[in-house]
């Protein structure tokens, strides 16, 4: 077993609510310079980026787990992972049915789609602000795809699952936490304490990517053992971090 560094919840330009500098190659490069193994791009509501990173990925010594981080029916957000890109992108064709006709702050020129060298190719014309997807409907689509689920940021108070459902109640692998905060709210929480836990930085710009601060242990660096280390929401033994 090795420990490997990671932050898989990084938002690209395709976001809308991301900073125009987050292109794939300054987020490569960023995450190099901060020596990570693991990243992840969880763009919102959708997989189109990705095909571009993998593509840059042969220069670069780091795993991409294929992501998205899904706004559900519930208002809350959870980050989805696949073994591949192209089963990333079999749900995103599903996904795709369920966006919903609300722009809010954004239009479509702020969900940039970008080539190998960071150039703009196309926007995308629907708005990836949000999903009439039922939460126990994405469960469905994700395990039928050997998908794993982890519900984002439950420590923030407006888009957390915890909002709708007792977590004993529901299908997932693992909760992420908010680094900022953390500490105190799991003193108030304690029976989190039992469920794989992890923390990434939900990064919207290029200097709050993660630092080589949070590690899992694992038997290889590839997508599969990370994936598998996810899988099953409870440790075997309570996992205390502070």
């Amino acid at each position: 077993m090795s420990s490997f560094f990671y932050d898989i919840h990084i938002h690209s330009i395709l976001s809308p609510c991301a900073d125009v500098l987050m292109t794939p190659n300054n987020i490569l490069n960023m995450a190099m310079l901060k020596e990570l193994d693991f990243i992840s791009i969880t763009d919102h509501n959708s997989t189109k980026q990705l095909k571009v990173f993998e593509e840059l990925l042969e220069s670069y010594d780091l795993v991409l787990l294929p992501g998205v981080e899904v706004t559900v029916l519930e208002n809350f957000d959870v980050l989805c992972y696949f073994e591949s890109i192209k089963l990333a992108n079999q749900f995103n064709t599903i996904l795709e049915k369920h966006l919903l006709n609300d722009w809010g702050n954004y239009s479509k020129n702020d969900q940039i789609i970008t080539d190998i060298y960071d150039q703009e190719i196309s926007t995308y014309d629907l708005p990836l602000t949000k999903t009439n997807l039922p939460y126990k409907e994405l469960v469905k689509v994700v395990r039928n795809l050997d998908g794993v689920i982890v519900l984002a940021h439950v420590n923030r108070k407006n888009s957390s699952a915890l909002n709708s459902y007792n977590l004993s109640d529901i299908d997932f692998d693992a909760i992420e936490l908010q680094k900022y905060g953390s500490e105190e709210f799991l003193s108030e929480n304690e029976y989190l304490l039992k469920y794989k836990i992890l923390y990434n930085s939900d990064s919207h710009t290029l200097m709050s990517i993660s630092e080589k601060e949070y590690s899992v242990e694992l038997e290889t660096k590839t997508i599969k053992s990370f994936l598998n280390h996810l899988r099953g929401k409870l440790w075997t033994n309570y996992h205390y971090i502070f």
